[in-house]
């Protein structure tokens, strides 16, 4: 991707190593020593008292009266990986302490997001009397309430923003309501599914299983969660535990993503085990990953994750060949303008794989964007953002148009009917076209620190990887080396759209790697400056530097 343009903090000469470590700690807010040391070694200073949520009190003591009377439950969630980590981390932590658990995934065509009429039919038949929603259910009026006409009671725990109206649960257990007053509103769905059950745990003094931190730090790293605070020591203590403790599902789909479970990291989870997991919500049923991380048997744990392996192939096909049609619909105006809001639409492209356009298309015009496909008179919606752009608060404007819609300030979806899309569509271009007036077309890239090859090594790649868990909040640090010389580039991948070089900076070389950039080898000439992340990676047994170039530019462009 080409960025607009590059903002450099303190490039100056001075590139002694703990002058840059010291900067790139002061990028992140962190100062004093006290500070310095909880950033690079969270602890558990950085969580909160679970019943500071509002309504755990009714929560527990709705979920212990269940257990006492062995009352069927039934577990409901999202069907991304948010949602099923969630799934999973109830169905383990109530199962541990003897309930009787049903875990259920709605089918994304078929039944769409929350409480359906299929689920409530699903555990009606189960005998099921209480009901736990899991990143899903804040917005569920209706549903809940004929489900307590069924007989069953819910408790909602979600994380996305509520309306106005609130559904007539037992208890809701959400960080976004407007009376919380739990200090961290940035929970993902799966942390707040935690939360339930470390203080359901604390009440019936009993440990909590370590691995429902390796969960949590899935779920919340697969929903791009704030990376600071409560999020970062929950990630970075799920990392260290599924390094060490066994999960035979997902360490079946760890070892497909040619990952070192004893060395996994962020990018590792982000690029390699999450799309696997998430992909079968997209293409197939999102169940097959929740059976994977339950799987208690290594065959049949196996075997799941080749399904997930070859269905993901599929995937990257479908959304290729998706998002070319998905740019050749951007019309860019005379002075090379895109649209306010970018939208993008045909009948036959997966619904799974609408949001993974959308994404691709809002990254690359740096403008909010919309992709649909639908049938006969319903057609589905999901839609990305950038962060100028509050997405669900533009689509509540819009809100009269849609059958059903949700979702975060950077990412939603809606369903909508065939004979409202056009008009949905003038209203949000008129809210984008009022918001965009100014934004320019391309997002700028923050590099952290202009560095000479010779800083990188070993010592100082060590104390970038304790900078991790990356993510949004805290990301994996770009530097820039200007004036790079070229000793080889060419295309690579089995679309040739990457691009492999080898550079070289005062005499010491590395390899590099420019995802998605293949078309622009002819750019690759005479001396560069590259933006780029480092890191070390592991390839059968062997350590190695790894650059990875997110921009590069004739040398000298300021």
């Amino acid at each position: 991707m080409r960025y607009s343009t590059w903002n450099t903090s303190n490039s100056d000469d001075e590139n002694d190593s703990y002058d840059i470590q010291t900067q790139l700690l002061a990028n992140r807010d962190v100062f004093s020593s006290q500070e310095r040391d909880e950033f690079l070694s969270p602890t558990s200073n950085s969580t909160h008292d679970p019943y500071l949520m509002t309504g755990m009190h009714d929560c527990v003591k709705r979920l212990s009266e269940g257990l006492d009377k062995k009352e069927n439950m039934g577990i409901l969630g999202d069907f991304d990986t948010d949602g099923v980590t969630g799934t999973a981390l109830l169905t383990e932590g109530l199962r541990n302490l003897g309930g009787k658990v049903f875990p259920y995934i709605p089918h994304r065509v078929k039944e769409g997001h929350g409480i359906s009429k299929d689920s409530l039919r699903y555990f009606k038949d189960r005998k099921i009397t209480l009901q736990i929603t899991v990143d899903c259910g804040v917005t569920a009026i209706p549903e809940i309430l004929k489900a307590k006409e069924n007989g069953i009671d819910t408790i909602v725990t979600d994380h996305h923003t509520p309306t106005d109206r609130l559904p007539n649960a037992v208890s809701i257990i959400n960080p976004s309501l407007k009376d919380s007053n739990y200090p961290f509103p940035f929970l993902t769905g799966v942390g707040t599914a935690l939360k339930v059950m470390q203080a359901l745990h604390t009440h019936l003094n009993r440990p909590l299983p370590e691995k429902l931190y390796g969960l949590v730090a899935l779920g919340t790293l697969s929903d791009v969660g704030y990376m600071r605070g409560e999020n970062r020591y929950l990630v970075w203590k799920g990392l260290r535990i599924m390094r060490k403790v066994p999960f035979i599902g997902l360490d079946a789909l760890i070892s497909k993503s040619n990952s070192l479970k004893s060395r996994i990291k962020t990018e590792d989870m982000s690029f390699g085990v999450i799309p696997r997991l998430n992909v079968a919500g997209r293409l197939k049923h999102a169940k097959l990953s929740l059976d994977l991380l339950l799987s208690e048997n290594h065959k049949e744990a196996s075997k799941i994750a080749d399904e997930l392996d070859s269905l993901n192939k599929q995937r990257q096909n479908l959304t290729e060949k998706a998002f070319e049609e998905a740019h050749r619909q951007v019309v860019i105006d005379d002075e090379g303008n895109p649209p306010a809001v970018i939208f993008a639409g045909k009948a036959t492209w997966a619904p799974g794989i609408l949001g993974l356009i959308a994404s691709r298309l809002a990254e690359e015009f740096h403008r909010p964007a919309i992709a649909a496909s639908g049938e006969n008179e319903m057609y589905r919606g999901s839609g990305r953002s950038i962060p100028e752009f509050n997405l669900i608060n533009a689509l509540k404007q819009c809100e009269n148009y849609f059958e059903a819609y949700g979702g975060h300030p950077m990412a939603a979806g809606f369903t909508i009917k065939k004979d409202s899309l056009r008009k949905f569509r003038n209203k949000l271009t008129s809210i984008g076209r009022a918001h965009m007036a100014d934004i320019p077309m391309g997002s700028s890239l923050d590099v952290e620190k202009s560095i000479p090859f010779s800083w990188i090594n070993r010592e100082n790649l060590d104390f970038i990887s304790r900078l991790e868990p990356f993510g949004n909040g805290n990301p994996n640090p770009v530097f820039m080396t200007p004036a790079v010389s070229i000793l080889d580039v060419r295309k690579v991948g089995a679309n040739k759209n990457h691009l492999k070089m080898t550079i070289e900076d005062q005499g010491k070389i590395f390899n590099a790697i420019a995802f998605r950039q293949g078309e622009r080898i002819r750019e690759v000439y005479g001396l560069i400056d590259i933006a780029y992340t480092a890191n070390t990676s592991y390839w059968s047994g062997r350590e190695t530097i790894e650059l990875k170039v997110e921009d590069f530019r004739p040398a000298g462009i300021i």
